[in-house]
């Protein structure tokens, strides 16, 4: 299943499916270039029984982003989930609670667009 654009109205959707992603695991961090990156996590999805499935979230046209290396990646806190905004012409991506201001995460990435896909659970 190719990479699927996120609007408003799935964007909410997928977010209140998957609880923002809280007391998710982040699977794995992967620049595909210097303006795309994508993130996996591991989530429950609600409509699903609570099942675990795996989100890959692509943003394209990055523009600024705070990462950090693999091996904080993962103890990275995922108790209050992921933030994602997504307006006409920006999209951003958070770790944590972040409504409004994604730019003052510990993890973030901001760019022009973003995708999602619906992975196999990786546990």
């Amino acid at each position: 299943m190719p990479v699927k654009p996120l609007s408003a109205s799935t964007l909410k959707n997928l977010m209140e499916r998957i609880d923002n992603a809280a007391q998710g695991e982040i699977r794995s961090l992967t620049p595909l270039s210097p303006t795309s990156i994508e993130i996996r996590f591991s989530v429950q999805d609600i409509a699903r029984g609570y099942d675990w499935i795996d989100v890959m979230f692509r943003i394209e046209g990055v523009n600024d982003a705070k990462l950090v290396s693999d091996n904080v990646l993962r103890g990275l806190d995922m108790s209050e989930g992921i933030t994602v905004e997504l307006t006409a012409n920006s999209a951003a991506l958070a770790i944590g609670s972040y409504s409004g201001r994604c730019d003052e995460a510990p993890f973030y990435i901001l760019g022009t667009s973003i995708g999602y896909e619906e992975l196999p659970f990786s546990g």
